[in-house]
């Protein structure tokens, strides 16, 4: 009796097994690969957003003089900037890739660059002529996610000499351990990677897709429901 009570009891173990497996396995939105990629504005918290929303518009870039521009948002792919990650495999790896975008006639590489604001723990994003800043990337396995590092991703309202005065949504950095600083005007928020090709440069370009790294990008992020997946 006890033999078979043990019996009885491993069966049953094993036909629950697979049950509870499938309860625990974490699933996360399928992804592709690309050279080429939009980047989306995803609001991590939706009760901070803007009006009108923020909330997947792309990434583009706002003209600040010549070969200088910051990062800003479009609501739409129209004038959205195509990024590919630039670097080794060995730079990918160690984490020093950098993100660029060609820019101009003839073509050349604007560096999505990260320049820290006086007195503060927050950098700005700019997208000047040249290389941009190392270390900035889609995040590797074994993130179960891609999304550009590093984190924490701003968007802040703020007015603009350039354009005297008028107010736009410009992108910043913090580090995450100083989120909790982060200005008032600004809102938390992640830059998803949208797959889209990368176009052959014409000849006489400055810039070069030699080295432009593929990696995990989204087909379609305004159709992922992230509440599904809590990233």
């Amino acid at each position: 009796m006890i033999a078979s009570a043990l019996a009885l009891s491993l069966v049953g173990l094993a036909a629950a097994s697979p049950i509870t497996e499938r309860q625990v396995t974490p699933h996360y939105p399928a992804t592709e690969v690309s050279k080429g990629f939009h980047l989306v504005v995803n609001v991590t918290d939706p009760s901070r957003d803007f009006e009108p929303s923020i909330q997947n518009s792309y990434i583009a870039s706002i003209h600040t003089g010549a070969g200088l521009a910051l990062v800003g948002n479009v609501p739409s792919t129209q004038n959205a900037r195509v990024f590919y990650q630039n670097g080794t495999s060995e730079e990918k790896r160690t984490g020093r890739s950098n993100v660029i975008t060609d820019s101009g006639t003839p073509p050349f590489p604007s560096g999505l660059k990260l320049t820290k604001d006086k007195g503060s723990d927050v950098s700005t994003a700019d997208l000047n002529a040249g290389s941009g800043s190392p270390g900035v990337g889609l995040a590797a396995f074994p993130s179960p996610y891609s999304y550009l590092y590093p984190e924490t991703w701003l968007a802040c309202n703020e007015s603009l000499p350039y354009y005297q005065g008028q107010h736009f949504i410009i992108f910043k950095q913090i580090p995450q351990a100083s989120a909790d600083k982060a200005p008032a005007e600004c809102v938390p928020v992640r830059l998803l990677p949208e797959c889209t090709e990368l176009n052959d440069l014409p000849d006489g370009s400055y810039s070069s897709h030699e080295w432009a790294i593929e990696d995990r990008c989204y087909k379609d992020v305004k159709s992922i429901k992230w509440s599904e997946y809590g990233p």
